[in-house]
Formats: structure tokens, C-alpha cells, sequence
């Protein structure tokens, strides 16, 4: 009887080592978690931090690169600029490029100004837009756009202003349709026909908003926008951060097109 009661008591000691074994294993194991979570959330913190501070040198980048005077950065026909920044814990490298061609978005009523200088007769420049609209709606506003363009000419003293009107869909309205070619699947395209002594081109879209691009039709085009990108790396940690924007030459504001101005007295 007596060696019952001890094999029992035996038994018992033997199931309370084992349950704390077992506890002291799960309470390890959490533990361990709980670490490696904690390193985990140090470490991604750490980035975090890290690619803050480089997000913001490579700002640093962008904001230095526009205050440069551009006339003066594009010597002997360059067409890329660089430039290198010592900055606490980065390296900033940053570039700006003369573009010749535009691209950019235009909203209804507003105006991208192509810059045409040294155009003589027989140089063209070629417009396309409207890419994705096609001409099938009822709205007008959904559809795609018409352009009216406007072309200034300097000649000595003297500026003259061409007015032209083309149109993507079959509107009576007075735009035409004549020349313009494509579909919304392409977009639609139309050659412009420049003089000598034609300065700027500005375009409008009506109806609808634009994706505008714009080359030169048998010459090269003046620069257009300059295109700058800012590159940082973190010299700590493994960080790297790029930031590109355009910066477009300086345009009129669009209303100036519709206003009326005389050197003397206007009759009505």
C-alpha cells in the first residue's frame, strides 16, 4: 500500500514537471516572439526614419536644382546638367535635361504654349490629343476635345496673331475636321503649318480636358520643359529615394488670348 502511495506521488511529481516544462516552454517561446516582434518594429522604425530623411534630401535636390539660373547651366549646345550634394548622412545627385517635344495635360479653357522661336516657312509642328475620347456621346464634355489655337508672329515691330480651329468630332460649331486624322483608340493628330518669324503657339482645349503632345514637324523644336530628377542615398542604412518633376517654361496666362487691347481708343 505503501508503495502505491509513493508511485502515485512519483506519478504526480512527474505530470507537474512536465505541465512546467511545458509552460516554461510556451513562456519561452512568446518571449522569443515578443523579442524578435520588438526588434522587428525597432528595425522597421529605423527604416522608416531613414527613408524620411532621405525622401527629404532628395527634395533637397529638387529645391537646389530650380534655383539654378537655366539660361547659363546648357554651354556649347548641352542638353543635361548635373550636379552633386554633401548632405548629413546622404548623397544627393540630381539632373536636368532640355526637352524639345511637350507632353503635358491641359484642362478645358486652358492653354499649352509651344514655344516656336527660329521657325521658318515650311517648318510644321504636330499636335496630338484626344487619346481614349471618342466622338459618340451626347455630352460634348465627354467626348473628345477641339483645340483652338492661336499663332503670334513677330515680324520687327509688328505682331499678328493667326487664329485656327480644328476639331476631333463632326460638331457645327466651325471647327474643322479637315486634315485632323485618327481615332480614340490613337488619338487624333493634325500638322500645323508655321512662317518665319512665328514665335508661340498656344493651344486650347474646348469641350473637354486634353492630353496634348507636341514635336517639331521637320525641324527641332526649342526647349520646352526641362526635365530635373534627384537621386539620395543614405550613407547609413540601404536608402534610396528618386524624385522627378517638369518644370515647364514660363506661359501667359490663357485670358490674355481673348483680350482686347488697342494703343489708342477703342470704338465700339
Amino acid at each position: 500500500m505503501q508503495k502505491t502511495r509513493e508511485h502515485k506521488f512519483e506519478h504526480q511529481r512527474g505530470q507537474v514537471a512536465l505541465i512546467v516544462l511545458l509552460i516554461m516552454t510556451v513562456g519561452l517561446t512568446l518571449g522569443a516572439s515578443l523579442t524578435s516582434r520588438t526588434v522587428m518594429d525597432v528595425s522597421l522604425s529605423r527604416q522608416e526614419q531613414e527613408g524620411g530623411r532621405t525622401f527629404q534630401a532628395a527634395e533637397s535636390g529638387i529645391e537646389d536644382a530650380l534655383s539654378q539660373d537655366f539660361s547659363t547651366l546648357f554651354p556649347g549646345g548641352q542638353t543635361t546638367y548635373s550636379n552633386t550634394l554633401s548632405l548629413e548622412g546622404s548623397d544627393v545627385s540630381y539632373s536636368i535635361e532640355k526637352k524639345d517635344t511637350l507632353e503635358t495635360r491641359v484642362d478645358e479653357g486652358g492653354v499649352a504654349q509651344i514655344d516656336v522661336t527660329g521657325a521658318v516657312n515650311g517648318n510644321s509642328i504636330t499636335i496630338l490629343w484626344g487619346k481614349g475620347l471618342g466622338c459618340t456621346d451626347s455630352d460634348k464634355s465627354k467626348n473628345a476635345p477641339s483645340l483652338a489655337i492661336r499663332v503670334y508672329n513677330v515680324n520687327g515691330g509688328t505682331t499678328t496673331a493667326r487664329n485656327l480651329r480644328y476639331a476631333a468630332c463632326s460638331y457645327t460649331d466651325g471647327f474643322s475636321t479637315t486634315g485632323v486624322s485618327g481615332d480614340a483608340t490613337n488619338g487624333y493628330t493634325v500638322s500645323l503649318a508655321l512662317q518665319t518669324n512665328d514665335k508661340i503657339v498656344n493651344i486650347h482645349p474646348l469641350y473637354n480636358d486634353a492630353a496634348i503632345a507636341v514635336q517639331g514637324g521637320g525641324w527641332t523644336l526649342p526647349t520646352q520643359y526641362y526635365s530635373i530628377q534627384s537621386t539620395a542615398r543614405n550613407t547609413v542604412g540601404n536608402e534610396t529615394k528618386v524624385i522627378q518633376l517638369s518644370r515647364t517654361i514660363p506661359a501667359n496666362p490663357s485670358v490674355l488670348d481673348f483680350v482686347l487691347y488697342s494703343g489708342g481708343t477703342i470704338v465700339k
